[in-house]
Parts: structure tokens; C-alpha cells; sequence
């Protein structure tokens, strides 16, 4: 979904209320990179074979390995001749110190195993230990979990693990957006967004207010709407129709600003062929057009400003409603659900 009209806000002037960046920026300590991949690695099925401080071994079940190792030809060979692998080891250090630690640890350790099964000269010259990797923002296993999570993530279904059998359910449709404020720079948000499938009610920093609810996944998500009156397609649109409403609230000096920077550029651009434009021999002109107009569609491309909303999750959330006396007369809001 992609909106016309941008508005996001403005260095300069305040923003009127509506949706903001919903969440502090995550995985910036060592101890939020390590809880956060113990927790991708128990969802996956992949167990803790080794810890210490700032430090994880895990083994991959083989669906895993293939999305984090990046080596589709091994696996090709694997398959074709049904050979039986033992499974990877991951070995992750979340701090240098844990790195350098680990690493000497491993080393030692491989060549206690070498010289047990007696290394000849030639074979110690080209021993190589295991070792361990480094995770931290933008390095490669923490890309490729990123990209695995993108997989697994889009879509959910989910309800409180302690739900009474004789509440009320009342089925939402969560949906959670990357919205991107883009000209020559990119200013992007988190949004997250609850539209309740009784009343069509649509809740901001939704995802946020679950934190506090221990949810588990539904085995069933058709069962998640029976009590809905709105079909998943009619949420979408109330969601859509919000999300529109409240980028045309925001302000619009950074793209006014933008423009004015773009515009300026092509102008540039357009001048520079006009100066040169007599010197070009008639027959080589057309050839200077063609380049002066991808010359300017590339300045449009990279300096227009535009707003990018991106889907990166779906999800049917399932919660209870609290006794009618709880209850405000517009019918069930995000406060009075448990």
C-alpha cells in the first residue's frame, strides 16, 4: 500500500497526536541480543546444547539449518543421496569478551580431541579449530535470523493462555506495519494496529498492549472469528481507511521541503543539457535527451517524496471480554479486555 499524499513529521514542528514510533529501539544491548535469540531458538525447536555467560550453543534441527547457513548445494547433495548428517552446532557470542573467551575454550579443546586420534605434522599445520561468531546489529547470522522470523512471523494465531471456557471472545485482527517516510533520506515507524471483528473498533500501538498477556497459539484459527460480525476483508479496509486518515493529520513540511530540494536538483540537471546541447553533433541529440531523461527519472526515483507502508504481520488475536457492567455503551475497547 503505497500513500500519494505524505505527511510525516517534521524536525522542526511538533506533530499532532496519532501514530508514532511505538517501541524503543530493540536489540541494542548484548543481553537484549542474547534473550532475544534464546527466544527465536526455543520457538524453532533448537536446543541450548552449551551456555555460558553472553554465550550459546544451539542445535539446529535441519529446517532451520537451511534457513540460517545459506548453503542450498550441501543440502542438494544431502537429499539426493540420503546421507545422514549430524546436525550443525551454532556457537554464538553476544560480547568480545564471550567471544575471545569461547574461542580459546574451543581451541584448547579441539586439540586435546586432535591429540588423542594423533595428528600428523601435515595435519597440524592445517588443523583449524571450531569458533564461535560475533552477533551483532548486521552481521550475517543476525540478518538470516531476521529473514527466517520474516518466514515464520507473517501470520498468527493466538488467544491468552489462561482463557476461561465461559468468557466472551472477542476476535481482533492485528496487523502490524512498517511505514517509511522516503525522499534522498528515510525516516521509517512502527505501527501496529488491532481492529476488533464485533464492533470494528481500530486500536493503535495494539501489539504494545499485549505485552503483558501470556498469549499461546490457537490450533485452529477459523474458530478465531465465529464470533466476528466483520469479515477479515472489511477489518483490512477500516484499517486502511485509518491509517490514510491519520497520515493526512501529519505535516507536510519534510516533503514540501524535499520537493523543493528535488526539484532544485532537476533543474540542475535540465540546465547542464541545455548549456551542452549546442555542442552535440544533430544526430548524437537524441541519444543526450534519452540520457538527460533517465538522468531525471533516477533524481525522482531516489528524491520524491512518498510514504511506503509495508504489511509485516497478520494476526488473529483473541481475548476476552470483561462482564457487560465493565463495559463502556460503545461496546468492548482494549481497556476492558483481559
Amino acid at each position: 500500500m503505497t500513500v500519494e499524499t505524505p505527511r510525516p513529521p517534521s524536525p522542526r514542528t511538533p506533530s499532532p497526536p496519532g501514530p508514532a514510533p511505538q517501541m524503543a529501539l530493540p536489540l541494542r544491548s548484548d543481553e537484549e541480543r542474547m534473550r532475544f535469540c534464546d527466544a527465536y531458538f526455543s520457538s524453532v525447536g533448537a536446543p541450548v546444547v552449551y551456555e555460558a555467560p553472553f554465550y550459546r550453543e544451539y542445535q539446529l534441527p535441519r529446517d532451520v539449518d537451511k534457513e540460517l547457513t545459506d548453503r542450498p548445494y550441501y543440502w542438494m547433495w544431502v537429499e539426493k543421496t540420503q546421507q545422514d548428517v549430524p546436525p550443525t552446532v551454532l556457537r554464538l557470542a553476544f560480547a568480545e569478551s564471550a567471544l575471545e573467551r569461547e574461542n580459546e575454550r574451543l581451541r584448547q579443546q579441539a586439540l586435546r580431541d586432535a591429540e588423542r586420534q594423533g595428528l600428523t605434522d601435515l595435519q597440524r599445520r592445517f588443523f583449524r579449530p571450531p569458533a564461535a561468531e560475533w552477533i551483532n546489529l548486521g552481521c550475517f547470522r543476525l540478518d538470516k535470523i531476521f529473514q527466517s522470523l520474516d518466514r515464520r512471523g507473517q501470520f498468527a494465531c493466538v488467544a491468552p493462555r489462561h482463557l476461561p471456557p465461559d468468557a466472551v471472545r472477542v476476535p481482533w485482527l492485528m496487523l502490524n506495519l512498517l511505514v517509511s517516510f522516503r525522499c534522498d533520506l528515510t525516516q521509517q515507524e512502527f505501527w501496529s494496529l488491532g481492529v476488533c471483528l464485533v464492533n470494528g473498533q481500530v486500536v493503535e500501538r495494539f501489539l504494545p498492549a499485549l505485552d503483558r498477556l501470556d498469549m499461546v497459539p490457537l490450533d485452529t484459527p477459523a474458530k478465531a472469528c465465529l464470533s466476528g460480525t466483520l469479515s477479515l476483508d472489511q477489518a483490512w479496509q477500516r484499517a486502511s481507511l485509518h491509517v490514510e486518515r491519520r497520515l493526512s493529520e501529519r505535516p507536510h513540511d519534510w516533503a514540501d521541503a524535499a520537493t523543493r530540494r528535488w526539484l532544485g536538483e532537476r533543474e540542475q540537471v535540465r540546465t547542464y543539457y541545455r548549456s551542452i546541447l549546442p555542442d552535440v553533433p544533430e544526430p548524437e541529440r537524441a541519444l543526450v535527451a534519452q540520457e538527460q531523461a533517465r538522468r531525471e527519472r533516477e533524481l525522482e526515483a531516489r528524491m520524491r517524496p512518498r510514504i511506503d507502508v509495508e504489511l509485516r504481520q497478520v494476526a488473529l488475536v483473541v481475548l476476552a471480554e470483561r462482564p457487560a457492567s465493565a463495559q463502556s455503551p460503545a461496546g468492548p475497547s482494549p481497556d476492558a479486555l483481559k
